[in-house]
């Protein structure tokens, strides 16, 4: 029978075989230079302690093994990893929520699909929680040590169902407005030649290679966190989105040091947008090992390219097919979407495939260019990624507007952002004489459409939002691109107000 091994698995078996190898490193609090290292017999001993901790807490409060439990925290701590691993040890089904997911509503909403037992939630939320359904727990709650003494956890064994669900994460972007739920399965978090581990990729990588895994006080960070923790901690690998790379390129080509230290990383790994083509040719110049890498929330790494090949090739046996598109099979450029059959290890929970095929699509859109050779061009529908790599549903954003502003204020509208922090509205006014107001008739126009969106925005995760007025832009009818057909090509609106958003995000930042 085939078995699965997990993170425990993984982390315990490297507890007994290195178990001084430094298993994960983190910045100590109030300093830019100092570390902490935890083994992985260390590692695995906080896994346990406070796996026994929430055993204890949550079985006091009549919760059962094999219950789902909610997790709502920042993500980037120490503790919040130990969080999300040791409830899985002490046998519960953890569901993550981060703090980008800021509208209670939206949060108990998931958790009633789940038929969550509790939330745990960290400190900075203690206000939004108080009219939660269900029992909370805040995540540093205190336990009697004497009390721990008698707990006993089970066995941490690998898995023989593949199929049955470990933990709960959710989709970076909101369809209808709601994240939808991704659960995650020992066969989807598979061990081997995809060397993945569902939601926390990089840290499977460590795993895979006895490795230490350092991550970020936040995202973005600073150009000296990164040369802090390559000089400082002694990192070797990057695993970077290419919007948070092109600014340390960026800064590279007037800093010599920041080269330097670039070009002493083994690898960086980058993945969830297309790099800038002019950052990653010059990289390559400077002897830069850039990595092209492809994953997805629902299908974790999948594709990796190498360190003199931009093309991105599929991991052996991934079971992968890709289908032309409607209308492109006798294209020259072969343009193809990624799917996943059913019977691949890659192919997400049941809930996420297409009820038509039983197979899931992923929306991604390649080139073909060789043989089992692919280059990302992005989405097929009317999602766009952000700055981060999360996915903002661009369409239900441009329909939301016109439902709410299209009687009597706009006449067209297109939502653009790809790589951005946020995305921004740009639209065609029912009456051109707006244009014509004057500052203050302008700014009463672009308030009056962000009061209209606002409901609809709030159930929004953060990135998102559309919540200020300057990324509110206002252009005359007939202004925005248009195929032959008609439809606004939001690609060239990109193009066309790339200058305008610099100006909007730089202006946003500095008050």
């Amino acid at each position: 029978m085939r078995a699965f091994h997990t993170p425990l698995t993984i982390i315990e078996t490297l507890a007994k075989s290195h178990g001084d190898a430094a298993a994960v490193r983190c910045l100590l609090p109030e300093s830019l230079t100092e570390y902490k290292t935890i083994t992985y017999a260390g590692y695995c001993n906080d896994v346990d302690n406070a796996a026994k901790a929430w055993l204890f807490g949550l079985s006091q409060a009549g919760i059962t093994k094999g219950a789902v439990v909610g997790i709502w925290m920042r993500g980037w701590s120490y503790q919040d990893l130990l969080h999300y691993l040791s409830l899985q040890r002490a046998g519960f089904i953890p569901q993550l929520f981060s703090l980008c997911m800021t509208n209670p509503a939206v949060v108990y909403e998931l958790l009633g699909k789940s038929n969550v037992a509790a939330l745990i939630y960290d400190a900075s939320c203690e206000s939004p929680v108080r009219d939660c359904p269900l029992p909370v727990f805040p995540c540093d709650v205190a336990l009697h040590g004497a009390a721990l003494q008698d707990v006993e956890l089970d066995k941490a064994t690998t898995a023989l169902n593949g199929d049955q669900v470990s933990v709960i994460i959710h989709t970076s972007g909101s369809t209808s407005g709601m994240p939808k739920l991704v659960p995650a399965t020992p066969i989807y978090c598979l061990m081997g030649s995809h060397a993945h581990l569902g939601n926390t990729i990089n840290l499977a990588e460590a795993l895979a290679n006895a490795g230490c895994f350092i991550a970020p006080n936040s995202i973005p960070y600073p150009t000296s966190e990164l040369q802090s923790m390559i000089t400082h901690g002694g990192l070797t690998t990057l695993d970077i989105f290419p919007a948070l790379l092109s600014v340390f390129i960026r800064e590279a080509r007037t800093d010599a040091v920041l080269l330097e230290q670039l070009r002493s990383l083994h690898h960086i790994f980058h993945a969830g947008q297309i790099l800038e083509p002019s950052d990653q040719a010059w990289a390559h110049q400077q002897g830069i090992k850039l990595v092209n890498t492809y994953g997805s929330t629902e299908i974790g790494l999948s594709m990796r390219a190498s360190a003199t090949s931009q093309y991105l090739t599929p991991f052996p046996e991934s079971g992968f097919e890709f289908l032309p598109l409607c209308g492109n099979s006798s294209s020259s450029e072969q343009f193809v979407e990624l799917v996943i059959p059913a019977d691949a290890d890659d192919c997400p929970h049941p809930s996420l495939r297409d009820k038509a095929d039983g197979k899931f699509h992923t929306g991604d859109l390649f080139q073909r260019v060789g043989e089992d050779q692919y280059l990302y061009k992005g989405r097929v529908d009317d999602r766009i990624k952000m700055q981060l790599s999360l996915v903002c549903d661009a369409g239900s954003l441009e329909a939301e507007a016109m439902q709410v502003c299209e009687a009597d204020l706009i006449s067209a509208v297109s939502v653009i952002g790809s790589g951005r922090p946020s995305p921004a509205l740009i639209v065609e006014p029912k009456h051109d004489d707006v244009l014509t107001t004057g500052g203050d008739g302008l700014t009463m126009f672009k308030e009056e459409i962000l009061r209209r969106i606002s409901p609809f925005h709030a159930r929004k995760y953060l990135h998102e939002r559309i919540d200020n007025p300057r990324l509110v832009f206002v252009v005359p009818q007939g202004t925005l691109p248009r195929t032959e057909k008609g439809n606004i090509m939001r690609k060239a609106v990109e193009n066309m107000f790339f200058d305008e958003l610099e100006k909007s995000f730089v202006a946003i930042s500095s008050t």
